[in-house]
């Protein structure tokens, strides 16, 4: 990881290679996908918006030829890309002028948010464009040895989940653009100062106006006309994200305290995966860490 970062930081040249490879290789493996975003912003970090926003653009002119002009193929994954690294390419800066990380996180959750606006202001019905898409994906398992009730209560799941599923998508890629800025920032922390990042995750705290926001998105899904109800459940979607983070840098606090360690930390990650339900319990930590401020509890008295 070292040597990757400080190649990316060695000169433009080195960082447009990186990123232009990296996302051809992402066709193997979605994960590397984060790789090519944070060799996007660890310039952005480093060296400024202006030499972000060169490799940036040269990275995209690069897969644009390869794509269209050599592979024949749509450009439409180019498309992605500039909303994907524009996203993260704004965030970095946010993040380099605000040295907040906080900030940031609240940067990436508005725009995540400003994704389900834009859905709902260019799509007459995005729930019903998610529910034929997902009919379409599950129709080969609908098939004829199942009865027809069996299928009805399939259709009527799906139907009930294509309701949420802009907010889920918005989070997704919300996800994606906070863990490459994750990545970037222990690549920068690594190079310049050792331990900077996990110090910097563990102080985590989210200013109080993002929760009360969610409080009443959630008021206008439980009391508005069922549009509006739908389009509030959508925008209180990916700041759940933002709360989830904070709990776990919380638990990251706590567990550094008590000298758990990483031993610890393997353990929360795996009941998180194995134990969906506590994601909700932690995501409450986060939320209420801007009354409660559960780490005044570690400081020495």
């Amino acid at each position: 990881m070292r040597a990757l970062a400080t190649f990316i930081l060695q000169g433009r040249l080195q960082a447009i290679a990186v990123v232009y490879g990296l996302t051809l290789l992402s066709s193997v493996s979605s994960l590397i996908s984060l790789f090519s975003t944070a060799a996007v912003i660890l310039p952005t970090l480093r060296k400024g918006a202006g030499e972000g926003a060169i490799v940036l653009t040269a990275a995209l002119v690069l897969l644009a030829v390869t794509f269209v002009g050599l592979l024949g193929i749509s450009p439409r994954p180019v498309g992605y890309l500039l909303l994907l690294w524009g996203s993260a390419w704004l965030i970095a800066i946010l993040l380099r002028e605000s040295r907040q990380l906080s900030f940031a996180l609240v940067g990436t959750t508005a725009l995540g948010m400003l994704t389900v606006v834009v859905i709902y202001g260019s799509q007459a019905n995005p729930s019903e464009m998610w529910r034929e898409q997902l009919q379409h994906a599950v129709q080969p398992l609908l098939t004829s040895e199942r009865s027809n009730a069996e299928a009805e209560r399939v259709l009527k799941g799906l139907e009930q989940m294509a309701q949420y599923l802009t907010g889920i998508a918005a989070a997704g890629s919300m996800l994606s653009v906070i863990l490459s800025l994750f990545l970037a920032r222990w690549w920068q922390a690594m190079l310049f100062n050792p331990g900077g990042f996990r110090a910097e995750f563990q102080s985590l705290r989210l200013p109080v106006a993002p929760v009360y926001l969610w409080f009443g998105l959630l008021a206008v899904a439980g009391l508005g006309d069922r549009t509006w109800r739908e389009i509030a459940a959508n925008l209180a979607i990916p700041p759940l994200i933002l709360f989830l983070l904070a709990g776990l840098a919380i638990l990251h606090a706590l567990l550094s305290k008590t000298g758990a360690g990483r031993f610890g930390l393997v353990g929360i990650y795996l009941t998180l995966v194995l134990v969906s339900p506590l994601a909700l319990l932690i995501m409450l930590i986060g939320l209420s860490d801007v009354w409660i401020d559960w780490r005044r509890w570690l400081r020495p008295a």
